[in-house]
């Protein structure tokens, strides 16, 4: 009898027949009633070490001689499943937070999963899926990183800046996406970053210094409530480090805290590149073979690339830098994950093998779609009752700004199944109901600098080809993008090859203005671009980065065959294709606008969407100003001098400093990045057929010089906890069309948990949505503390006239601090004062309890 034996999975040593053979002759790795251990032992003893480290990449090979499948870790379901083909696609994760609605966001999540499920069984439970990281049972979501900065430009992707609401919206994402069945797994949802992710433009080499305590008050608890409320079984480390210890190889997180005082016993999975970034980017060891022992042996147990754990850890194992029980540990847990999903079962055996591919875009999910963004909206302005605008009395609405015709849905956003609808298109059905006019003049900005061709200008989209060589020859990988942008250093993506390498991009070019731009290819190597077969830029030749230039002459509304070819011989790399807009030429500014001010100008009332995009918030994008763009706050205030009736509808995916049209602009409605039903939803609020419930789950500060540096980790000054000035708008904060008024019912201290009781009465002329917020105030501890720490919320949906009571219930266990000194948590004994209110700043009881 051989024995094989395992260490480092939180499980007992057994010994099993090789052969593992049941009565009936089949592999007991197949035999559903067996337990599932035993089964992943057998199947472990079957697999030579070759097959087993191949298990340990997100793309896993098949095992042909076993009757394995080939595997794809690492899809995208942030707010919908991004691929392959079209989902349903919800408000960015920001805008989800905005609801304070954890019921609603499970139910988002479950449709998510649902839809994975769907597209699964199409596909034919993943034989017909050829793409690499394109499964659809594994998702590297939720981002529950905390938004600690709004510079970070992956502030779309997370739940904002506050622990207790983060984590709580992340066990419902999380379980939402695994389901509710004793023995399988619906999907795997992989939290991340682990841990302190928050730079982008330095992110492959970023080393943050943080205290203990900041890091298990601040930046750890939402990862903590993922994994023990949640039950996550993944989680995805980060690219930086921390400490001088990059996250890939970090003892302290991973065994410490992770697999320690968590008691986690999922896989846990690199970032994409990070093990072969620490040898290029940290220089924290000089091999591949080195990082793969380090990580190995930490815990790492899924490489997202194969730089590392491909050939390097077979290396390692070789050269005995590693033991076949070390890789046997990573193994068993990459296998207990795709067991639970039911990889090795009878595909009838598993109730969600049943969902039906109908599911996927279905009229359920749009509704759900429109729900969100409808709980999402946050109104942050509204000067004299301004809105909601009574469709009956007003004879004409001007729709005008960057987003206004087009639909922004934010970072790692799949395509929507059903025809998705712009802000014009929301504006323009209430028009078809009662009559008024609408008039859309489309963006053109004033800029005298290089932009981004953005997704606007490609209609049809963009047929992208990848080659393995940098000719443009052979074979080619193809798919469809919506933007002409190629940074892998940013944004790792598994679908594009490495150097030497080269891309073609084709398909019609669309302008909105008249006249003469000067197109721009900004690259690091050989270049080309053709408008009409014409080529207009040719820089075929090795470079560092520099923007090629050409002047071209275009027309409104006319499409244009564009193709543009790119190629990268290794080192840094990039690839984008810019312009500068043709001047109007016009002493009149606003005239330099396009139409806007005209059309502003002649009607009753100007709905102007204004904000951000990907070219300036994004993985691997940081912001450095909290302003809008220099020509669209040039633009409002133009705007503002020829129609003061105008309503600004911002379509962004963090805070903005938006003072002048805090103090001048009658109404302001933040609308996020709000998803496939976006415009629908912002047309409800704006007419009055929705109240706007959504609440902010981030300060927005009046300018950066009000916050730290944003490469000092310190909590201290930041967030709604210690940030001592006057924000522009609080954490929490958000305005409905009605009124409500709290009355205190008291505060009562239990064994485990303290209740806080009150009422809520709508005393206005709307039914409302209110989202009542508990904040407590620790007793003193002779150290810094939070000025005050969210620990409960409930959004109640209240009639005019109604009163709701509500009950919030506390956990003791909750009320703690990082005792540095024993490094422990500790609930400190005194005095605790609960605060109830509307937002951080709006409190409208106290009650002081003694603990």
């Amino acid at each position: 009898m051989n024995v094989l034996k395992v260490i480092g999975c939180s499980m007992a040593l057994c010994t099993l027949p090789l052969s593992g053979q049941t009565g009936g002759g089949t592999e007991l790795f197949r035999d559903m009633k067996a337990p599932q251990h035993e089964r992943i032992m057998d199947l472990l003893s079957r697999l030579t070490v070759e097959e087993k480290i191949s298990l340990l990449v997100n793309d896993a090979p098949a095992i042909g001689r076993l009757g394995i499948d080939k595997y794809n870790h690492g899809n995208e379901a942030l707010h919908g499943v991004v691929r392959p083909g079209d989902f349903t696609v919800f408000p960015q994760a920001i805008g989800m937070a905005a609801m304070w609605n954890p019921e609603l966001l499970y139910r988002i999540s479950s449709a998510i999963s649902d839809e994975a499920r769907g597209r699964w069984k199409e596909l034919e439970y993943g034989k017909k899926q050829i793409a690499g990281a394109s499964d659809l049972l594994t998702f590297w979501s939720p981002t529950v990183n905390m938004a600690r900065d709004p510079r970070w430009g992956r502030t779309p992707e997370t739940y904002g800046e506050d622990p207790y609401l983060s984590g709580v919206l992340g066990v419902a994402f999380v379980k939402g996406l695994q389901g509710d069945h004793p023995r399988y797994l619906k999907t795997v949802s992989t939290p991340k970053h682990f841990a302190v992710n928050n730079e982008e433009h330095n992110r492959s080499s970023c080393n943050a210094k943080v205290s203990e305590r900041d890091l298990r008050e601040y930046y750890l608890p939402s990862f903590e409530r993922c994994i023990t409320e949640g039950k996550a079984q993944s989680i995805m480390m980060a690219y930086n480090a921390v400490n001088d210890v990059p996250c890939t190889v970090n003892t302290y997180l991973i065994k410490n805290v992770l697999r320690g005082d968590w008691g986690f016993n999922g896989y846990i999975v690199s970032d994409c590149s990070a093990p072969e970034w620490m040898i290029t980017k940290h220089h924290y060891v000089k091999t591949r073979e080195a990082a793969a022992t380090l990580a190995v042996k930490v815990g790492l147990d899924l490489e997202c690339g194969n730089q590392v754990y491909g050939e390097g850890l077979l290396k390692a194992y070789r050269q005995y830098m590693v033991s076949e029980a070390d890789i046997d540990s990573a193994a068993y847990r990459i296998l207990r994950g795709r067991m639970m999903l039911g990889l090795f079962d009878a595909p009838s055996q598993n109730p969600y093998n049943q969902i039906e591919p109908s599911v996927v875009g279905c009229k359920a999910h749009q509704d759900l779609a429109l729900e969100a963004a409808r709980q999402s909206m946050v109104l942050l302005k509204n000067k004299d009752n301004f809105l909601p605008l009574n469709p009956k009395k007003v004879k004409s609405i001007a729709v005008v700004g960057i987003s206004a015709g087009h639909c922004e849905f934010g970072d790692y956003s799949g395509t929507p199944k059903n025809e998705p609808v712009t802000i014009l298109d929301g504006i323009k059905q209430y028009a078809e109901e009662y009559g008024f006019k609408v008039a859309y003049a489309p963006w053109v900005s004033a800029s005298e600098d290089f932009e981004p061709v953005t997704k606007t200008y490609f209609p049809e989209g963009l047929k992208v080809e990848y080659y393995r060589n940098n000719s443009l020859s052979g074979e080619a990988s193809v798919r469809m993008e919506e933007e002409l942008l190629y940074d892998p250093v940013h944004k790792p993506d598994r679908f594009q090859p490495e150097a030497p390498m080269s891309i073609r991009w084709t398909g019609q070019l669309k302008p909105i203005v008249s006249g003469v731009y000067t197109l721009g290819m900004k690259s690091d190597d050989g270049c080309r671009v053709y408008v009409d077969g014409k080529k207009v830029i040719d820089a075929w030749t090795e470079h560092s980065v520099q923007m090629d230039e050409a002047m071209i002459k275009l027309e409104a509304g006319k499409t244009y065959k564009l193709q543009v070819e790119y190629f990268d011989n290794g080192g840094d790399c990039f690839a984008g294709l810019y312009w500068k807009a043709p001047s109007a030429g016009s002493q009149n500014v606003l005239a330099r606008f396009g139409d806007a001010g005209k059309v502003a100008a002649e009607c009753d009332v100007t709905v102007a969407v204004l904000g951000i995009n990907k070219s300036i918030e994004r993985e691997g994008q940081d912001r450095f100003s909290l302003e809008l763009p220099v020509d669209q706050q040039e633009f409002i205030k133009e705007l503002y001098k020829v129609n003061p009736n105008t309503v600004v509808v911002l379509v962004a995916g963090s805070s903005m400093a938006v003072n002048w049209m805090d103090e001048n602009v009658p109404a302001i409605l933040n609308a996020w990045y709000p998803g496939e039903q976006g415009g629908n939803a912002v047309a409800e609020v704006l007419f009055g057929d929705y109240n706007p419930g959504g609440r902010l789950p981030l300060t927005y500060y009046n300018s950066l010089d009000e916050i730290p540096a944003f490469d000092n980790y310190s909590v201290k000054g930041r967030t709604y906890q210690y940030f001592e000035g006057q924000p522009l708008y609080e954490f929490g904060y958000g305005l409905s069309y009605t009124k409500f008024r709290y009355k205190s019912k008291g505060v009562n201290v239990e064994q485990d948990t303290v209740k806080v009781s009150f009422e809520v009465s709508n005393t206005g002329k709307y039914d409302g949505d209110e989202v009542a917020q508990v904040y407590v105030k620790y007793p003193e501890t002779g150290t810094y503390m939070p000025l005050k720490q969210l620990h409960g919320f409930k959004r109640v949906h209240i009639k005019k006239g109604k009163t709701s009571k509500v009950t919030i219930g506390v956990p003791r266990k909750d009320l703690r601090y990082w005792y540095e000194q024993e490094r422990k948590f500790i609930t400190p004994k005194g005095e605790y004062t609960f605060m109830v209110g509307a937002s951080s700043d709006d409190i409208k009881f106290r009650e002081t309890v003694g603990l």
